[in-house]
This record gives C-alpha cells, sequence and structure tokens, in this order.
C-alpha cells in the first residue's frame, strides 16, 4: 500500500497551479504526479474515477473536501 500525505498553507494561485496539475494528468490520460518535501508518488488514472465533492462552512471557516478514486487496475 502506497499513501501520500500532504498539509500546507499556500496562496490561491498556488492551490490553482495544484489543481491544474492534477487536472492535466486526467485530461492527457497519462500518470498522476504528486511531488513533496522531494518525495515523488507516480499513479495511473483509470479510465472511469468517483469524484465526492464535500463543502462545510461554519461561520468565517470553509472547507471544501474534493476526493477522487478509482481503480488501479483499470489505468
Amino acid at each position: 500500500m502506497t499513501e501520500f500525505s500532504q498539509d500546507e498553507r499556500v496562496s490561491r494561485q498556488q492551490a490553482a497551479e495544484r489543481l491544474i496539475d492534477i487536472a492535466y494528468a486526467l485530461t492527457a490520460g497519462g500518470p498522476l504526479d504528486l511531488i513533496a518535501a522531494g518525495r515523488r508518488i507516480t499513479v495511473p488514472v483509470g479510465k472511469e474515477l468517483r469524484l465526492e465533492r464535500c463543502l462545510r462552512s461554519n461561520g468565517d471557516r470553509v472547507q471544501l473536501e474534493l476526493e477522487l478514486s478509482w481503480s488501479a487496475a483499470e489505468g
């Protein structure tokens, strides 16, 4: 089992760039590369994905969670 977890503070621009990198990998149909702290994880992307979106708002704090999952065997 491979696990990759990262929590960082970024600007809106940096967050958008990270999402664009993921979107490009999904659009191109190639593998998804995640890089942080000198560590690189590459995983194949399946043809059909499950997308879960969750939004929570409580006063001044907003939390948006995006979860993508797929079968690695399809990649």
